[in-house]
């Protein structure tokens, strides 16, 4: 089965032709360790072998995805007073926090600074990580695979309480159906076109990590994670891991300057 990501084209159609970042991908999922190739964007007319992902200049026409608006009245219906404001390296246990684990919900949003004149793009992966800090191409959560093997794990869903259209971005998170085999959930966001728009999250301002119980509609924490960055273009914002069979949260807000291909490499998945 072939995983095609079109950066041209943001919505999923019958070939799954979608865009992820900076690349047109034409990917073969393979039972073994994946290897991504990622080559020179401009030397992309080469033929790469059938086990690889193929990296191909994208169309730029019709590439203008349609703006995301949130829904303010939404957004006031999550009770925020008992929030906890975590810093980035705190780990906090989650079990006890939230006895339902299973009705999760990570919500992300951002602002531009009122200095810039720039509209970024930003786009939320997730990667699982399993014992080896590797992830399976299946268990690579993102605009081309947004649902997880067993469903723990799905973007742009909301356990249907209407609550992600009150941010940016959200996750549903079902940690009950998370694989024993997946010891991290990695949530990660990159800037669309960054590299080739010259933009960076100094761009970036009032960014949150926000967790969110859609049974009680109550926020258990929040954490801002655009403090630290500047000149980067992908951040790893936070990780939730398994500890002594429960979970916790590790909030990271470590930068990178290398999009995709940095995150990949720095959760396992081999690239060229």
């Amino acid at each position: 089965m072939k995983l095609i990501v079109d950066r041209g084209n943001r919505n999923i159609n019958s070939s799954q032709k979608n865009r992820y970042g900076n690349l047109t991908i034409d990917r073969t999922i393979k039972n073994s360790s994946p290897v991504i190739n990622l080559l020179d964007i401009k030397n992309t007319s080469n033929a790469i072998s059938s086990n690889s992902i193929n990296v191909k200049p994208f169309n730029q026409d019709n590439n203008i995805a349609k703006e995301k608006t949130k829904n303010i009245k939404i957004k006031s219906l999550v009770n925020t007073n008992t929030s906890m404001k975590i810093l980035r390296g705190q780990k906090i246990g989650l079990n006890q926090k939230s006895p339902n684990i299973s009705k999760l919900m990570v919500a992300l949003e951002w602002e531009m600074k009122d200095d810039s004149n720039k509209k970024l793009e930003l786009d939320t992966s997730i990667f699982m990580v399993g014992k080896n800090n590797t992830t399976l191409e299946e268990d690579f959560i993102f605009y081309s695979n947004l649902k997880s093997t067993q469903g723990g794990v799905v973007l742009k869903s909301d356990h249907n309480s209407n609550l992600k259209n009150g941010y940016d971005e959200a996750v549903q998170l079902d940690l009950t159906k998370i694989p024993l085999n997946i010891e991290k959930l990695a949530f990660t966001v990159t800037i669309y076109e960054a590299e080739e728009r010259f933009e960076t999250f100094k761009n970036i301002s009032n960014a949150y990590f926000r967790l969110i119980d859609t049974y009680t509609k109550k926020e258990i924490l929040n954490y801002k994670f655009d403090d630290q960055l500047s000149e980067e273009t992908a951040v790893v914002v936070a990780e939730i891991y398994r500890y002594k069979g429960e979970w916790k949260i590790n909030c990271i807000g470590s930068g990178f300057r290398g999009g995709l291909k940095a995150l990949c490499d720095n959760y396992g998945i081999e690239t060229d």
